[in-house]
């Protein structure tokens, strides 16, 4: 994913034009052209903006991405204990999800449709998505819950895994939240114990 970071109001506008009309007719309805008339822009304006309609996609993502986080930051910041505040942040994440309009475009795709950048985003081509929650995660941690049992590249892996997990949880989701959030804040708790003094 490139140029992450650049947001002008005309592109949030398109963004918002996109995600109304993924909400009317879905993601394969999107073209750079009817984006552009939904906005009130160029054609051209939509492709320097994005590029692709998978530049678009891209966007959409890391947009979306950014709340979820924000989420994990509330729901950490407010617990004292690291394995609570894990669970709370994966509940938080995996209550969003089963909400966001992205999230659900993005499950209810299936494998066989020619037009699946949100999907893939998710699952293939997910290691941006994965390294920012990453690392929003290990600040947070070590912000609210120093010290650790773990070095950074410890807490990196496990963080890695518990991201991993969530993610899975959002796009194929096999049980509610609250149980999934559960789950992975039992491995966390399993992990200190296990990187604890003998």
């Amino acid at each position: 994913m490139t140029d992450v970071t650049v947001q002008t109001p005309v592109r949030d506008r398109l963004l918002d034009a996109a995600q109304r009309t993924i909400e009317r007719s879905g993601w394969s309805s999107i073209t750079m052209a009817r984006l552009a008339d939904a906005a009130g822009v160029s054609r051209q304006t939509v492709y320097n903006e994005f590029g692709t309609k998978h530049g678009l996609a891209q966007q959409l993502v890391l947009r979306e991405l950014d709340r979820f986080l924000a989420v994990v930051r509330d729901r950490m910041s407010a617990e004292t204990d690291i394995v609570e505040g894990i669970r709370a942040a994966c509940e938080g994440v995996l209550l969003m999800g089963e909400q966001n309009l992205i999230v659900r475009t993005v499950i209810g795709s299936l494998p066989d449709e020619h037009d699946t950048d949100l999907l893939q985003l998710l699952t293939t081509e997910s290691g941006e998505v994965i390294e920012a929650a990453v690392l929003v995660v290990m600040q947070s941690i070590e912000e609210f819950y120093p010290p650790q049992p773990f070095t950074t590249a410890e807490l990196e892996v496990a963080v890695e895994v518990v991201v991993r997990l969530v993610l899975s949880a959002i796009t194929r989701p096999s049980k509610p939240a609250r149980e999934a959030a559960a789950d992975i804040a039992w491995i966390v708790g399993l992990a200190l114990r296990g990187a604890g003094p003998d």
